[in-house]
């Protein structure tokens, strides 16, 4: 019976399960904390750093490149649509170690150079204080791109996406902020969350609009009510941090 059922939904909708297992093979690794995901981290942190007080563009577009922090919010959004919300979750606590490391390495590195130089506030730092809300529909509209990317087989789009949404920069400026400019510290950490939910956000529109999920029809009923629920909350986040920049500046 069972099997039977199974057979049918999967005869129903093959174009959908093929795409998800598609998904699931190119998800990164990045649900379990490893030595060599907090190495690559980091040492894209420090380019990036380097590339912010040196005011180089090129420098920054590197460390995006090689940064790994895409990979825990594309994989965690795939196993989520899979059905696993254990494994979503597995990769957003990776993701949020990583970006803590991140901000206490990038912080401590600053904190050390200030003994030996006077580090300038460059228009590269400046520039990741400012404009927060539109970085937020940008990275909703690159969440899109990178699902339907990987659909349409384009997944070199992908390492674009992470170029564009380019989560590394702001988050190292949050290290920088702590030492140089703690006044600007929420500045920093709301363009790095705008980030983060607005990746996430896209990649769960792009899912329920796709249509993929598990074989099982009851199974996937449950998956796309959880996904569309998950998408709720990180819409809400995005709208919390949004009213409270607005608070915030105007106390200033």
């Amino acid at each position: 019976m069972d099997r039977s059922s199974d057979s049918e939904d999967d005869s129903s909708r093959p174009g959908q399960v093929i795409l998800l297992n598609e998904l699931l093979d190119l998800a990164p690794k990045a649900d379990v904390l490893d030595s060599q995901l907090v190495v690559l981290t980091v040492l894209a942190g420090l380019v990036a750093l380097g590339g912010l007080f040196l005011n180089s563009i090129a420098v920054i577009i590197g460390a995006m490149v090689i940064s790994p922090l895409l990979e825990p919010i594309y994989a965690g959004t795939v196993f989520l649509a899979n059905g696993s919300v254990r494994k979503f979750f597995q990769h957003m606590k990776v993701l949020g170690i990583l970006i803590i490391v991140l901000i206490i390495a990038s912080a401590l590195v600053t904190a050390g150079l200030t003994v030996f130089t006077t580090l300038p506030v460059t228009p590269e730092i400046l520039s990741r204080l400012e404009q927060q809300e539109i970085s937020a529909i940008l990275a909703i509209l690159l969440g899109i791109t990178a699902i339907f990317a990987h659909k349409r087989g384009f997944i070199s789009a992908v390492i674009g996406v992470g170029i564009s949404v380019a989560l590394v920069p702001p988050v190292v400026v949050t290290g920088i902020t702590i030492v140089l400019l703690p006044a600007r510290i929420f500045d920093a950490l709301t363009l790095t969350l705008n980030n983060i939910f607005g990746l996430l956000t896209g990649m769960l529109i792009a899912i329920l609009v796709l249509g993929v999920g598990p074989r099982n029809k009851a199974k996937l009923n449950l998956t796309r009510t959880n996904v569309f629920l998950m998408g709720i909350v990180v819409a809400v986040l995005l709208l919390i941090i949004f009213l409270l920049l607005r608070i915030f500046r105007l106390g200033l």
